[in-house]
């Protein structure tokens, strides 16, 4: 009854496909992956490989130092071409194999690495000894080029500049001897300056706590200025002895010695006091190695073994002038020289232009 009822109510068109879907239904199976792929879930499953075991946690910052080994690359801070890469090899070594506490280990590898390029210094030395030979000779070429300024005679300057040139040459002085000191001095204070401050910006496992007195935190400032101060009056010595740059103080001109005597050692405490005290560290051991090996060459028996002559003292009424009154001395030279022609000729014409640019006088 309700199957002729439903017939009766439905509509013949809705009825006419409600057939033919039940009758494809009838007709159709389902298809599986092995009758399309010819495969088996259950064959190929017992063919697959074991799944890998996964690697097992590698050994953290601390757990490698603990450990004894080197933490350089995990830390970015080893590159095969950098010589700063080496020089930290170096620290870690000295620090790990022979148990030394961090700022130890940062004066004991400056002295060893020092220790190694002894030839500079000793280079250093013959330059200064070598020109002190000929200060007479030199303070003459000086005080005639002086002249020569004063009286603004440019051709007079080439001249005995000319023949200072061929002086030098004929007593075997090379001023690039004296660069090259210079050089090799800057680039190993640079490859040690800037691996100690790579691992002080890294944070190397230790150097926190690897200091000692009152500068236990070497990646840390100094509260008291003490280290930045000895720094820059360390520096000062070194540079009036002349070891690290191939002439003494009182065989610079004037305006150098006095930038090199009192301006440098201000700037030196005013830039490492912003440091951080390992940094310091370094640098204050660096300057005191160069005043060892500068009491180390007045003594004549060390001269002779590295052959280094013996220096000539300067005269008194040379060394009793003071860097600050030669500067003063010489500005005053400088402004009372009269003018050239060239001088005279630009006046005119800065003069004559502005004239001409200016406002009609009414």
């Amino acid at each position: 009854m309700r199957t002729a009822a439903f017939r009766m109510a439905t509509p013949l068109r809705l009825r006419l496909s409600t057939t033919a879907i039940v009758n494809h239904s009838q007709q159709t199976r389902g298809i599986s992956s092995n009758d399309v792929f010819k495969f088996s879930e259950s064959a190929a499953s017992t063919d697959l490989p074991p799944l890998p075991t996964p690697p097992a946690p590698g050994l953290s910052v601390d757990d490698l130092v603990a450990s004894g080994e080197s933490v350089l690359e995990e830390l970015g801070l080893w590159s095969w071409y950098k010589p700063s890469s080496y020089f930290r090899w170096g620290l870690e070594s000295m620090h790990v194999h022979l148990d030394l506490p961090w700022w130890v280990t940062i004066v004991a590898a400056t002295l060893t690495l020092r220790a190694l390029l002894i030839g500079v210094p000793v280079m250093s030395q013959k330059l200064v000894a070598k020109q002190s030979m000929y200060r007479k000779e030199m303070n003459e070429f000086r005080d005639r080029i002086d002249e020569a300024r004063k009286e603004n005679n440019q051709l007079l300057q080439q001249q005995i500049l000319l023949e200072q040139r061929d002086f030098l040459k004929s007593k075997d002085i090379r001023l690039g001897r004296q660069f090259l000191v210079m050089a090799a001095n800057g680039a190993v204070f640079a490859t040690q300056f800037f691996a100690i401050k790579k691992m002080v910006a890294v944070n190397y496992p230790g150097l926190s706590t690897g200091g000692t007195l009152w500068f236990t935190d070497l990646t840390a400032t100094d509260p008291y200025y003490a280290l930045p101060f000895i720094s820059a009056a360390t520096m000062a010595l070194v540079t009036k002895v002349g070891i690290e740059m191939g002439t003494t103080a009182d065989q610079m001109p004037p305006v150098m010695r006095a930038f090199m005597s009192y301006g440098l050692p201000v700037v030196i405490f005013g830039v490492s006091s912003q440091f951080a005290t390992g940094l310091c560290v370094y640098w204050t051991a660096s300057n005191a190695i160069s005043l060892i090996y500068a009491a180390a060459f007045k003594v004549d028996g060390i001269r002779k073994i590295f052959g280094i002559p013996p220096v000539v003292p300067p005269p008194p009424s040379i060394a009793q002038k003071s860097a600050f009154s030669q500067v003063l001395k010489s500005y005053k030279d400088n402004k009372s020289i009269p003018p050239s022609m060239a001088d005279l000729r630009q006046r005119d014409a800065t003069s004559f232009k502005k004239a001409g640019r200016g406002k009609p006088i009414t």
